[in-house]
């Protein structure tokens, strides 16, 4: 088989080196990264062998890499998107393709996206769930170079999710689908199509609200100005990965997306993710993840 895993994890080894220094207010501790008070075992997550084996296991082409979300740490400024940035072009081979972290709610962002983009180095970025506001200059920049565009959420900070492990069962579909709104919503699919946004594990609750949403717009619900595209036509305009472990969602999905938008995508190698990828399922090599001049990745 011959294909992508669009959606897989390690940490740079930048970020370990920081951490074994104390920098950064990074630290390790029993074999865990310490971040923000999150802690993120190592093992797999720091052994890009581990993941090449999953590759040759899969019978993939490759995977494409992004750091887990704890990592995105859009409060730590340009400083930080430099570290990771260098240890993502470490880890970046043919057969492991690297998605460009942007200091995101920083005003060099947009500068950042482009000198990245010039490289031939990145196959594009990963964002987080922050609030999307006033990013049309990154937008602008990311349409510009038709950026493959990973969302990914982030740590909710709805205190009533503690139980149950629900900041992830829930947490994180919610805050995928909250995404997806503020981008529908502000018309970014519509005024900046060259973006190949992709939605995480399946697009979180996107697809089964789609039509709520669109009603919202019908009836002229308060602080909606309706966007350029029905909302039906901008889901259009998304990716999704497939990993929603339920059949009948991913029928949802290939209907509210396109079943050519549907996307091979482990979470590699996290207990939430998948435990193998579908061949029906997974990205043709150099079509998607291309670097952002649209061509193949040198090695």
């Amino acid at each position: 088989m011959a294909g992508w895993d669009v959606h897989t994890h390690l940490i740079p080894p930048t970020v370990l080196s920081a951490a074994h220094k104390g920098e950064f207010g990074l630290s390790v501790d029993s074999g865990s990264l310490v971040v923000d008070g999150q802690r993120l075992p190592l093992r797999r997550l720091a052994d890009p062998a581990a993941l090449l084996h999953w590759v040759a296991e899969q019978e993939l082409d490759g995977a494409v890499v992004s750091v887990p979300p704890a990592l995105f740490r859009y409060d730590a400024g340009v400083e930080w998107a430099e570290l990771v940035n260098q240890g993502l072009r470490e880890l970046a081979t043919p057969q492991l393709r690297v998605l460009g972290q942007l200091p995101l709610l920083d005003p060099e962002a947009p500068a950042v996206a482009a000198s990245l983009a010039g490289e031939g180095v990145f196959s594009g970025y990963a964002l987080g769930t922050p609030s999307y506001e006033g990013l049309d200059a990154v937008w602008q920049v990311l349409h510009a170079v038709e950026a493959f565009t990973l969302i990914h959420p982030g740590h909710s900070d709805d205190k009533r999710l503690e139980s149950f492990y629900l900041t992830n069962l829930l947490g994180n579909p919610y805050e995928t689908g909250l995404a997806a709104a503020s981008l529908v919503f502000a018309d970014v699919p519509g005024r900046f199509p060259g973006i190949r946004f992709c939605l995480c594990h399946g697009g979180g609750v996107t697809a089964a609200l789609a039509g709520r949403w669109q009603r919202g717009i019908d009836t002229a619900r308060p602080g909606i100005e309706p966007p350029s595209l029905p909302v039906a036509d901008a889901l259009r305009r998304f990716y999704v990965d497939d990993l929603v472990h339920d059949d009948a969602v991913l029928e949802l999905l290939g209907s509210t997306f396109g079943a050519d938008r549907v996307l091979a995508g482990s979470d590699w190698p996290f207990p939430m993710g998948s435990d193998s990828v579908s061949s029906a399922r997974a990205v043709a090599a150099g079509e998607l993840t291309a670097p952002l001049a649209k061509e193949v990745v040198a090695p």
